[in-house]
């Protein structure tokens, strides 16, 4: 079976979640059809450490019912990425849907020390995985700009970013996906304007 082709071009973890859709071909493209696909996104991302219990204990019917559950974030989560990259603020009905479900879960911390580094690392019983989702989506809402989230600009691409370039201007998803294959159609369109002028 093919794995899918995740990308991570959102820098922060809420964009890159609202990433797992992607236009592939020109066909709106699910990228988490599994609950392995789910685990293997957490684990590229970085997170699958800070999820814990026995994650293949839980039964068919739990694993679909916690898929559906982040799933259903997500789609509030991409809708409102919608809605700030048009307005430039905060949907009041993204912030009563996260604390809403924010009250039906619960999380822990748990001090990690590494060499002469101590942290507070924040973990996630499998039961409790939607957890892991909201408070990742409430803390990007929390601390970032309105205007640096952005929409890749190629028409066809439905993948978001929260741009941290040194002066905001970044315009596409990735240079080397969306950003070289918008700037070669433009140059072939000048090319076939020009020699139809001469």
């Amino acid at each position: 079976m093919e794995q899918p082709g995740f990308v991570f071009v959102g820098n922060h973890f809420a964009a890159d979640f609202v990433n797992t859709r992607k236009n592939v071909k020109g066909t709106r493209t699910e990228l988490l059809h599994t609950w392995d696909d789910l685990i293997q996104w957490l684990e590229q991302a970085g997170k699958l450490d800070v999820v814990t219990g026995q994650k293949n204990q839980l039964s068919k019917g739990e694993k679909e019912d916690l898929v559906q559950k982040i799933l259903s974030i997500r789609n509030h989560m991409e809708q409102a990425f919608i809605d700030i990259t048009q307005e430039k603020s905060i949907p009041e009905s993204v912030v009563a849907y996260l604390n809403h479900e924010l009250a039906g879960y619960r999380s822990y911390y748990q001090i990690e020390a590494q060499d002469t580094v101590v942290t507070a690392v924040r973990h996630y019983e499998i039961s409790q995985l939607p957890a892991l989702f909201l408070e990742e989506a409430a803390r990007f809402l929390t601390t970032f700009k309105p205007v640096n989230l952005k929409k890749c600009e190629n028409h066809s691409c439905i993948l978001y970013f929260y741009d941290t370039s040194r002066n905001q201007q970044r315009r596409w998803c990735s240079m080397d996906k969306c950003g070289n294959r918008v700037k070669v159609n433009q140059h072939y369109h000048r090319k076939k304007a020009d020699s139809l002028a001469d």
